[in-house]
This record gives structure tokens, sequence and C-alpha cells, in this order.
């Protein structure tokens, strides 16, 4: 088993946080209809996609369960260009796309960029 150091595991909760949300616009649904069929609540869902705090897996894995995406695929870290291209087709999906938004995603590909120049 690989050993990832402290940027490579800011850069995974990131990746994580990417690909739920992703998952979640793909399938056209919000945070509140997500929460709702996983019975719990929208500030849940969006802490996991805002990777605001570590979430328990059993949440991420509930979530995967939900969207139908490999909960294994998740703890792999993709390419700087992966990670950026699942920003940039969040972007595309968001049908909600307020200027808060357009900064944490703009926020987001910094933070992507910046992670990978550690290693």
């Amino acid at each position: 088993m690989r050993k990832y150091g402290k940027d490579e595991l800011d850069l995974l909760n990131i990746q994580i946080g990417c690909i739920l949300r992703y998952a979640r616009l793909k399938k056209g649904l919000s945070q509140l209809e997500l929460s709702l069929l996983l019975g719990t609540n929208p500030t849940m869902v969006g802490r996991v996609e805002r990777f605001e705090n570590v979430s328990g897996w059993d949440k991420i894995y509930l979530i995967c369960q939900q969207l139908e995406i490999d909960f294994t695929g998740l703890f792999n870290l993709k390419s700087k260009d992966e990670l950026l291209s699942l920003v940039n087709g969040s972007i595309k999906l968001d049908t909600k796309l307020t200027k808060e938004k357009k900064e944490y995603y703009e926020s987001l590909k910094i933070k992507i960029n910046e992670g990978f120049k550690n290693f």
C-alpha cells in the first residue's frame, strides 16, 4: 500500500469532494435531493464535497452507493489534469452557478495547482 504525505492527503480530500460533486451533478441532483435520498442533511453533503472536514468512511460510502461510483477509486490520487477536468466538468453541469460558486471553483483550481507543485 502506498503511503501518502500531508500534501498528497490534502489533494486526496479535494479529489474525493470533486468526484462526489461531479457525480451528483451528472445525476442532476441538488445537495438537498441527495441528502433526502441518504436520510441526512444537505450540510453534510456540502461539507464532504467542499472537503471542509474529514468525513467518516461510512458517509462517503453511502454517497458513493447512491451516486453509483466506485468507493475504492476515491483513494487513488488522480493526476492534476484529471482533477482539473473534474472541476471544469462540475462547472459545466452546475445549473446554479453564482458568483460565489465561480470563486469557489477558481480557488479549487488554484489549490489543486499549488498542491501538485509540492511533488
